[in-house]
């Protein structure tokens, strides 16, 4: 528990852990906008995982594109939905070490690189979707290819 009272306490680690959550968020939104634009129509409380599997069963996203989305969606998963259990050892070591939660700049660090890669996608994302829009209907093409 101290150590988690320590990583809660980080203002720089809590700080980047708000900003993973807030680029996740701003990556679910273009991708639920791009499978509208190709008439996919998935619920408004469909999460990150769901829609890149909506992406898949559509032909909309590569295997590699899809390996990737899945990779960050476990990522940010794990940060959201883990560290605690992590701490309290209620579950076993997967993406992270429990000693590695002691170094808060490892953790803060980690976290800036998730958010870096989901910025990045809704970057690329956000240019697809620009280029649907100005064509005026649909086009061929995958929102991330191989």
């Amino acid at each position: 528990m101290q150590v988690y009272e320590q990583i809660r306490a980080d203002p720089e680690f809590t700080a980047a852990l708000g900003r993973v959550t807030l680029a996740a968020a701003r990556l679910e939104s273009d991708i639920r906008v791009f499978l509208a634009l190709h008439d996919v129509q998935v619920g408004s409380k469909t999460m990150f995982g769901g829609l890149v599997a909506q992406l898949k069963d559509h032909g909309l996203v590569s295997g590699n594109g899809a390996g990737m989305l899945r990779m960050l969606a476990r990522q940010r998963n794990y940060f959201t939905h883990s560290l605690y259990d992590l701490c309290t050892a209620r579950i076993d070591q997967g993406l992270m070490l429990r000693e590695e939660l002691a170094d808060l700049r490892l953790l803060a660090e980690r976290a800036w690189f998730l958010e870096e890669n989901l910025n990045g996608l809704s970057q690329i994302a956000e240019e697809r979707i620009a280029e649907l829009k100005t064509r005026g209907g649909q086009i061929n093409g995958l929102l991330f290819g191989p």
